[in-house]
């Protein structure tokens, strides 16, 4: 790895204020530019995370940002740590994704694809790539992510396409990748079939229809309708001329006597027999269903157990067709054929109900298109031999999840695996290496020589061998992206060696079924190892009610918009913040607020640093302040180092932040005013050591503001190559800690007292103080009188007011301080209001309705209202009791 040394520069002083938006774009360059390349020949430890690819139509949205800034804050944390960190990052060529874009710019100039032919279109796609394909790695950049650029993949570059067609021979000459008919989810709009992962669902207002299906043994009655009939009910009334059969549950005892008769499918003279099926819900409807095998996916293995037959009735552009369909129906678009028949069936009388029904459908992620069932000829993997491998996988350990809940729904996916549909209906992707001769016998390459096509092979010279003209889906690449972009098949590569397996997956838990298990597989299966050690799965990012974010909704938050009003640094504030376990994250611009706030604060406290640094420093021992925050520091890089080796990136930037904000900033620097205007050269050993430790740990989450404040120290290399601090276990200064906390108490009781009496923070007080560690709260007067502006006296006269904090007392005098019958007035009308505002919140609290109706934050800060209060009022009652 580079030296990354800091460009040269003739201004390392830090502004007044600090500005986001010329800081940040001059470290985004000079990551950008000189990227943080890993060395595969390095003896340090590997460390690598593969970026879950965005796919290269996309723009920054929150989700990558989150996702993007919690594997960069375990990169540079590593990096520092002492490994040889590989951030490698790269783009997914999203098959319907792209097609549509390009296939849309072609609509506005009045052409199709089928106008330009395959090889125009695919030159046409290529073009679009390399102008728009790479805006989305911009915007990484510019988040700050330490990638390795020199490494940049997509999975359609030479070497990943060859890994795809490595995997897809080997896969077939195995027996694991198969041609066959299956049920399918159609986009009838983009015309392919889709993966799960690709479906929206969405639950929609709809019809229910009982229907009447008239018995051709008239002389029986079913207990769910008229004599002579049976009952079905059905959310899809124009797919009943491809029914094969009425289903009934074995156990159901109201269609015990009809198992084995048969029904006529109203408006045709079609009888279809009565089965009995597990399958069947009795409570569903009025307990029987209508099995179309070729229209439902339960109805297709109900099919299958049955060996019914399975006729389509609507074809790959949502049509109604097939001679079973009635002609009035035949060529309808299948939404309005549905109306059609409906009106039909009413008019012949079949119609018993209709009635509202809310209807969870899919639509196409791309199209919006509800997406039909079909059976269509596919290639499909058997997915079951490679499950098993992974489930042995996790029984040894050999990968954790973080959180842990998930192993379980891993391994339940995993146990109850169907088949892949591989094959997509695309023109942009990885083209199937499968070829069909006339009679339709099909050819892959050799497992030898699996770069050589078919129709170029000597031996099939004779043959007419034509292409299969489908793509792979695009999750069959990137299966293999953890390490077909190390170099895999070509395991002698350098990169496998060193980097492979790569250490941890960053990624949201909503695509655990869809990628991560698919990746756990293929490595498996090719590797022979896991892809991963460790499998870290965050939340979805949401909006601030807790809903998805869709432009449909118009809720959606434009990251760069957040980068520009708060601040890069201020926004991974917020998305490490804001992770915690997994949970999903509501969108909560307080933390984006909080984040700008302690950059800020941050850059306030280094140049209060930078200019108590000046000039020469007299000779001068240790403070307690000195002693003590050293070791507050020790122990915070214990806590951080521990968090983020446990994968807590939340909880470790809230300790960072804590220690960072109430303990160096409120506390420390107060504290070191006195020694600082000595120019005592330990304490401003003490400051800059300190402010470097934190620059340290909070640089993985703050890169920018990090590095630019370590540039004006003078350090000749770059924050991100320095090396992280270490915790000394024998450095804890138990004796300073105690000492300490009796100032922070003596000063915390002083500022209640001074609020109690009304008076400013500023005003000067004078108090006495009590306590087992009096001796060195003398020693320390100095600083406790320049942090809580007091007065510490040996005595006062008359009437005093306390307040005790942590075992040391603080008494300041009434008399002469403040107008003590007007004061107790005051106090009395306080507790008056107190108590009012216990009663509100408690009332509310007590309000059923205002508890069922209320988000769950307005119902936690009443309970916060009544928490606080009321210890409010119960110090003002000891309080007021003295002058009873």
């Amino acid at each position: 790895m580079q030296e990354h040394p800091i460009p040269d520069t003739n201004d390392t002083a830090l502004s007044k204020a600090f500005d986001p938006a010329s800081v940040e774009p001059k470290w985004a360059r000079i990551w950008a530019q000189e990227p943080f390349r890993a060395d595969a020949t390095s003896s340090k430890p590997p460390f690598t995370i593969v970026i879950p690819p965005p796919n290269v139509t996309g723009n920054l949205h929150l989700g990558h940002a989150l996702d993007n800034t919690l594997i960069d804050t375990l990169i540079r944390y590593k990096r520092m740590a002492g490994f040889e960190a590989l951030y490698l990052p790269g783009t997914d060529h999203a098959g319907i994704s792209t097609q549509v874009v390009v296939e849309r710019q072609l609509k506005v100039e009045g052409k199709t694809r089928f106008d330009l032919g395959r090889d125009a279109f695919l030159e046409r796609v290529w073009a679009w790539k390399q102008e728009s394909g790479g805006t989305i790695l911009n915007q990484l950049q510019r988040l700050g992510v330490s990638a390795d650029w020199t490494r940049e993949r997509f999975t359609m570059d030479e070497g990943l396409s060859r890994a795809v067609r490595h995997e897809f021979v080997r896969l077939y000459h195995e027996g694991l990748a198969y041609r066959g008919e299956r049920m399918v989810n159609w986009d009838p709009a983009s015309q392919t079939t889709l993966s799960d992962l690709e479906i929206d669902r969405e639950v929609r207002k709809g019809k229910m229809t009982t229907l009447r299906y008239a018995l051709e043994d008239q002389t029986l009655a079913a207990s769910n309708g008229e004599a002579g009939e049976i009952l079905i009910a059905t959310v899809r009334p124009e797919t009943i001329f491809a029914d094969q059969a009425i289903a009934v549950h074995p156990t159901d005892a109201r269609f015990a006597h009809l198992v084995g008769q048969r029904a006529r499918i109203p408006l045709t003279d079609r009888f279809i027999p009565i089965i009995a099926d597990e399958a069947v819900e009795m409570e569903f409807g009025v307990g029987a269903l209508k099995i179309t095998p070729a229209h439902d996916p339960t109805d297709f293995e109900v099919g299958e157990r049955h060996s019914l037959s399975r006729p389509s009735v609507i074809d790959l552009n949502g049509h109604l067709t097939s001679d079973l369909v009635p002609e009035a129906f035949r060529g309808l678009e299948r939404f309005d054929a549905r109306k059609k028949v409906i009106a039909a069936l009413h008019e012949a009388g079949a119609v018993v109900e209709e009635k509202d029904h809310q209807t969870a459908i899919g639509l196409s992620e791309r199209t919006k298109v509800p997406v039909e069932p079909i059976i269509s000829t596919q290639w499909f993997v058997r997915m079951k031999p490679m499950a098993d491998a992974v489930l042995a996988g996790l029984d040894r350990g050999d990968m954790q999840l973080v959180p842990d809940r998930y192993t379980k729904v891993n391994r339940d996916w995993l146990e109850n695996i169907r088949d892949w549909n591989i094959s997509r209906q695309l023109w942009w992707g990885h083209r199937i290496p499968a070829w069909y001769d006339d009679a339709g016998n099909v050819y892959v390459p050799d497992l030898e020589n699996p770069d050589l096509d078919c129709d170029q092979d000597p031996r099939y010279a004779h043959l007419n061998l034509r292409r299969d003209p489908d793509v792979f889906d695009t999750w069959f690449s990137s299966n293999l992206w953890p390490f077909s972009t190390l170099g895999w098949p070509d395991e002698a590569s350098e990169d496998y060696r060193k980097f492979y397996p790569t250490q941890v997956l960053v990624t949201g838990y909503d695509i655990l079924f869809f990628w991560v298990a698919r990746m756990q597989m293929a490595a498996y299966h090719f590797t022979g190892r896991a892809p991963f050690s460790t499998i870290m799965l965050h939340g979805l990012y949401l909006d601030a009610k807790g809903q998805k974010m869709s432009k449909s909704k118009g809720n959606g938050v434009d990251p760069l918009e957040l980068f520009e009003q708060y601040g890069v640094d201020a926004a991974r504030f917020a998305f490490t913040y804001l992770s915690t376990g997994g949970q999903d994250i509501k969108h909560d611009p307080r933390r984006f607020e909080q984040g700008r706030n302690f950059a800020n604060k941050l850059w306030n406290a280094a140049r209060f640093a930078f200019m108590n640094l000046e000039g020469e420093p007299e000779a001068g021992e240790a403070t307690l302040a000195d002693r003590w925050i050293r070791s507050r520091l020790n122990d915070t890089v214990r806590e951080v180092t521990a968090h983020l080796d446990a994968f807590d990136i939340g909880a470790a930037i809230r300790t960072a932040y804590a220690f960072t904000w109430d303990e160096f900033c409120d506390w420390y620097i107060e504290a070191a005013k006195p020694a600082l205007r000595a120019r005592n050269a330990a304490t401003r050993a003490t400051l800059k050591d300190v402010l470097e430790g934190i620059l340290k740990l909070l640089h993985p989450f703050m890169p920018f503001i990090t590095s630019e404040i370590y540039e004006a120290l003078n350090h000749k290399r770059q924050l991100a190559v320095h090396s992280w601090p270490k915790h000394n276990p024998d450095a804890f200064d138990a004796e300073a800690t105690r000492a300490f906390a009796a100032l922070r108490a003596t000063v915390s009781a002083a500022r209640s007292l001074k609020s109690e009496l009304g008076l400013s923070p500023q005003d000067r007080l004078g108090v006495v103080v009590e306590g087992e560690l009096l001796g060195t709260i003398q020693e320390n007067r100095a600083v406790v009188e320049s942090i809580a502006r007091v007065n510490i006296q040996d005595a006062l006269e008359g009437r005093t007011l306390s307040a005790i904090e942590a075992g040391v007392t603080v008494r300041a005098p009434l008399e002469g301080t403040v107008d003590l019958q007007d004061w107790l007035g005051k106090q009395q009308k306080r507790l008056v209001e107190l108590n009012k505002q216990i009663q509100q919140a408690q009332g509310k609290l007590s309000n059923e309705g205002f508890v069922a109706r209320a988000p769950q934050d307005v119902i936690d800060e009443e309970r916060r209202r009544v928490t606080d209060f009321t210890a409010q009022k119960e110090r003002l009652e000891q309080v007021l009791q003295q002058f009873a």
